[in-house]
């Protein structure tokens, strides 16, 4: 199905579905960790030997400038990506860069508040907090505790 509705976005704006762009997508659909370009390279270069990372920043600009299929994040100066069409916040920590999706009915609602009240009609909207994730947590704890 997925494949389905890339090849009808890439149809409907004239662009040809190539296996670079499937794999691409793919590498998209089946990470849910907000890859960055690089990451995405890496995990389909043995596939595509010829790919350049140029070519998938290319890919990743068309599918979110053009055919709206994927949303970026900037955190720590690199762009990631994901698919997720779901009103969702990043949890971000900012000692490891980890960055979860957090859905909330509430936060939507006040979102939706928040737009209505101001008359504003935003073409996107990302919301991140940034909070240090258990792993993380645990291990300056451990580092505190060795300094005493």
């Amino acid at each position: 199905m997925e494949k389905d509705f890339l090849k009808s976005k890439l149809h409907n704006h004239n662009k040809r579905i190539t296996p670079q762009r499937e794999a691409v997508y793919n590498a998209l659909l089946n990470d849910k960790n907000h890859p960055s370009a690089e990451e995405i390279h890496k995990g389909i270069i043995d596939k595509f030997p010829n790919l350049s990372l140029a070519t998938v920043y290319q890919i990743l600009n068309m599918f979110e400038n053009e055919l709206n299929l994927v949303k970026s994040i900037i955190v720590d100066n690199t762009k990631h990506y994901e698919i997720d069409s779901q009103f969702h916040v990043h949890l971000i920590c900012p000692e490891c860069n980890q960055i979860r999706d957090i859905y909330s009915d509430k936060i939507k609602s006040f979102w939706e508040n928040l737009v209505h009240e101001l008359e504003i009609n935003p073409k996107d909207q990302t919301i991140k907090i940034y909070q240090v994730c258990t792993d993380c947590d645990k291990k300056l704890k451990k580092k505190l505790e060795f300094n005493f």
